[in-house]
């Protein structure tokens, strides 16, 4: 938790509640996105859920902001064998 409050992406209220920041949420919402569409992408080639979910959380943080808006505004392409 230090880390992130010390990066500018947490901070903690009067109360000892922990509240993200704008730059936090921001970051937090691009990650939950990718994230989501990790998951749903492996799921409907037939991974199952709990793999496809542990995989997502590695996908996310990997793929660089150009290769994942590529990735969802293009459909997927079949390999060629």
């Amino acid at each position: 938790m230090s880390v992130l409050t010390n990066g500018g992406f947490l901070f903690m209220d009067n109360h000892f509640l922990q509240h993200l920041t704008a730059v936090g949420r921001e970051i937090a919402e691009k990650t939950y996105e990718r994230h989501c569409f990790f998951t749903n992408q492996l799921v409907a080639m037939e991974i199952d859920f709990a793999a496809a979910e542990e995989n997502a959380c590695r996908l996310e943080h990997a793929i660089s902001d150009k290769s994942f808006r590529a990735l969802k505004e293009k459909p997927a392409l079949s390999a060629k064998r």
